[in-house]
């Protein structure tokens, strides 16, 4: 008994030796390597870009986002909120990756530690102001730190931490070997989590920039891929944009904060549109089996947050609904009313989303168009006039804010103005994806600006948000719901030829 105890001891001690030796199997979070501002400011196969970028407002907006990206950095790296020291110490480090060559990884370590490496194309005179901040910035990501260091190699200086991981040799040996290229502009990795993983490439050629890449969700089946059915009675010409998927999945709705209204319910196809007359001709249509407990449902929170009584907690707005009619409407900022209207009966069909009434039209969606959609795999088809599209995206969401309670970003503001010099010519945008396979997707893109005027819009909205509140509401506004916040619409002149890839 007693030597079969001692050796069950030894057992126990030599397993816990041998695993305490084993070697750690850190995951890789994200790894990039971007041209930095500069690269693209003297960007010459895509002229748009350049000029977008070259504006005369770029360096008050850049001064405004080197604060925003540093905390959204540091947030993303401890998973905890920032303290405003913690931003005010990595900022000048943050200006350096945002505005020369760079590149970098994050590995996850099974402790949850972080181990993070950075490279970027500056003189060793900035040297000192990194050896001073980084080792304080990355002190916090790494619970048992062998810390960090700095140091200056044929244009490069690296920031690694901690010094003795094997992968710090490897990241500075990998960016010393890659030949640098100004027309690739942005190389990029991350690892899945609450959105699908991705690994992209953006290419500046012929006047655009070309993106190609792959998405990834584990545990994601693969998605039956029934053929279109858009709603032809709904969409004509002349068009600013057209988005059709298919294949909606729950995890999709959740991502854009929906499921919740949508109780389960199997989403066929969705379709978003914007045609030219106004900037609030957008619009929305999602197929379901039944739009009655969406619309419910949807009632049921529009009612806990607008109210005509003025009660405390509430904004002042009027919610119409009809169960009958399958109608539910929103009068709460002027000129426009976003409204959802569905099926009766509970048949089986669309439920669709406006900020203004429908025009009917006799122009039927020009035939290349819709052709775009029949090719094989093709999940998600988005199309836009960017110049256009953006003034659409830009007064949808300031009607959003102001049915908030909030005063929305002014129309001369730094980022408006931005946006509407820089977009002003900007023509088509076209993005697809394609399904290859169980949980996996390939990405194409072709943009004259890189993104979309969704993109965009939301990066000025980022850079001069509307955060202050109406004078005439003196109640507390309750915090956005997702419902409002459904994807929104945009709008202009189709061309009469097939979009161009």
């Amino acid at each position: 008994m007693k030597r079969r105890s001692i050796s069950a001891l030894l057992a126990v001690a030599l397993q816990a030796l041998l695993s305490g030796c084993k070697e750690e199997t850190p995951e890789l979070a994200t790894r990039w390597h971007f041209v930095g501002a500069d690269g693209l400011r003297s960007q010459t196969g895509t002229l748009a870009l350049r000029a977008f970028l070259s504006h005369s407002n770029a360096p008050a907006l850049a001064e405004r986002l080197r604060p925003r990206a540093t905390r959204a950095a540091l947030e993303w790296l401890s998973g905890t909120p920032a303290a405003d020291a913690a931003v005010t110490q990595a900022q000048p480090l943050v200006a350096d990756l945002l505005a020369h060559e760079s590149a970098g990884e994050v590995w996850l370590r099974n402790d949850g530690s972080k181990e993070v490496f950075l490279a970027v194309r500056i003189t060793a005179e900035r040297a000192p102001i990194w050896n001073d901040r980084y080792p304080a910035v990355v002190k916090p990501l790494a619970s048992k730190s062998s810390g960090a260091w700095v140091s200056a190699e044929k244009g490069w200086l690296f920031a690694v931490s901690p010094s003795d991981s094997p992968r710090a040799k490897a990241f500075r040996s990998q960016v010393l070997a890659t030949a640098s290229n100004a027309s690739r502009l942005l190389d990029f990795q991350k690892a899945p989590g609450v959105w699908p993983g991705i690994q992209t490439t953006a290419i500046a050629t012929n006047g655009s920039v070309v993106w190609s890449g792959t998405l990834k969700q584990p545990g994601l089946s693969e998605l039956p891929l029934r053929d279109w059915q858009y709603p032809t009675n709904l969409i004509y010409d002349p068009l600013v944009s057209l988005t059709a998927i298919r294949g909606v999945t729950p995890q999709v709705m959740k991502i854009l904060g929906l499921d919740g209204y949508f109780q389960g319910q199997e989403m066929g196809q969705m379709y978003q549109w914007a045609q030219a007359e106004s900037p609030f001709q957008s619009y929305v249509v999602v197929h379901v089996d039944d739009s009655a407990p969406v619309l419910k449902a949807a009632n049921a929170e529009l009612s806990r947050r607008y109210s005509t009584n003025g009660e405390p907690g509430k904004i002042e707005a009027l919610v119409m609904y009809d169960p009958a009619k399958q109608i539910l409407g929103l009068n709460s900022a002027p000129g426009v009313v976003p409204m959802l209207t569905g099926t009766e009966n509970h048949k089986p069909g669309f439920l669709g989303f406006s900020m203004f009434r429908r025009e009917r039209s006799v122009q039927p969606v020009p035939k290349e168009l819709l052709n775009q959609l029949q090719q094989p795999g093709l999940v998600v088809y988005d199309w836009e006039i960017t110049s256009e599209n953006f003034m659409h995206w830009w007064a949808n969401l300031q009607a959003r804010d102001i049915s908030l309670g909030l005063n929305p970003a002014p129309g001369d503001g730094l980022a408006n103005l931005w946006l509407t010099d820089g977009l002003g010519k900007v023509d088509n945008t076209v993005t697809q994806i394609r399904q290859s396979g169980p949980g996996t997707f390939t990405l194409t893109r072709k943009a004259p600006v890189a993104l979309t005027a969704m993109e965009w819009v939301l990066l000025g909205r980022w850079l001069d948000p509307a955060t202050t509140r109406n004078p005439k509401m003196s109640r507390s506004v309750p915090p956005p719901m997702g419902f409002p916040d459904a994807p929104a619409p945009k709008s202009s002149n189709v061309p009469k030829t097939a979009p161009k890839h």
